[in-house]
């Protein structure tokens, strides 16, 4: 016997963890609720709740740039991905891995998503259902402990990382002659998000400690660096500048120490004049 009874809404349900999402027009919020998504239509005040579940709790949400596909991720890893538009279910894919995050980049035709200590590139699938939908662009290794956060420049060129180990690094997207990924190592505590500003190479860190960094960008013949307001850290990306920079501190502390030495000397040789005047006033007396 069949029923003509389809999934409407779900009520009375409760966030338990994963993260929040806008829709680009900013009018809805999407939110994971258990196993399931729900979408708040916030200018209307109603609320539905995807069609779709998936096996375990719902950890990641993303949405594309132009709010044609959401990402659907579970404890797992093992993802959903949704038509939006027509509310159609696509695909179905393991990442084999918890994701901790994933990012569209902004011309829409790539997702970054961490993997452990990897960051995997992708290149995002069609609107319609494909036989093979997922193909991978390249795998980014660098870093010592789990990549926990992901960001793209607005050109889509580079993504900036946050991981377990203190640290960010910036990568670019496809290989550029002379270029090595630029590491940021001013942090004490572990990397919680990454921001790239509007337009800019310029990025913003923030640790769970609760320090925030700003990094200052610049391009000089073709190599990045970035460096924070009090100099605190420095990039990696050209180890010849970093490599001389190390040398000048240490030719000025050089200096400092002879001038400290200098000043020594000087002090002692004003003492033992004046010991040798006293001496000779005594002789005369």
């Amino acid at each position: 016997m069949k029923f003509g009874f389809q999934f409407s809404n779900l009520f009375g349900t409760v966030y338990r963890q994963g993260n929040l999402v806008y829709t680009p027009d900013g009018s809805s919020l999407i939110s994971p609720v258990g196993n399931r998504v729900s979408v708040f239509d916030l200018a209307n005040n109603k609320s539905y709740t995807l069609p779709f579940e998936c096996r375990k709790n719902v950890a990641r949400v993303c949405l594309s740039p132009d709010g044609l596909l959401l990402f659907m991720i579970d404890e797992d890893g093992k993802a959903l991905l949704i038509n939006m538009r027509h509310k159609a279910l696509l695909h179905h894919f393991n990442f084999k891995q918890p994701v901790r995050d994933l990012q569209f980049s902004p011309d829409k035709r790539f997702f970054a998503v961490t993997h452990g200590r990897h960051v995997q590139v992708w290149h995002v699938p069609g609107a319609g259902r494909e036989f093979a939908p997922f193909a991978l662009h390249r795998v980014y290794t660098g870093h010592y402990d789990a990549v926990t956060c992901i960001d793209w420049s607005a050109d889509s060129r580079f993504f900036a990382t946050g991981s377990l180990d203190n640290t960010c690094r910036v990568y670019s997207l496809d290989p550029i002659p002379g270029y090595r990924p630029v590491v940021l190592t001013a942090h004490r505590d572990r990397i919680v998000n990454v921001f790239f500003a509007q337009d800019s190479l310029d990025l913003y860190s923030v640790s769970r400690d609760g320090t925030l960094l700003h990094w200052h960008s610049k391009v000089e013949e073709g190599v990045l660096t970035l460096t924070d307001g009090q100099n605190n850290g420095d990039s990696q990306g050209h180890p010849n500048k970093r490599a001389k920079r190390q040398q000048q501190d240490a030719e000025e502390e050089e200096e400092k120490e002879d001038g400290k030495d200098g000043e020594s000397a000087s002090e002692s040789a004003s003492s033992s004049d004046s010991d040798s005047d006293s001496d000779e006033d005594e002789d005369e007396d």
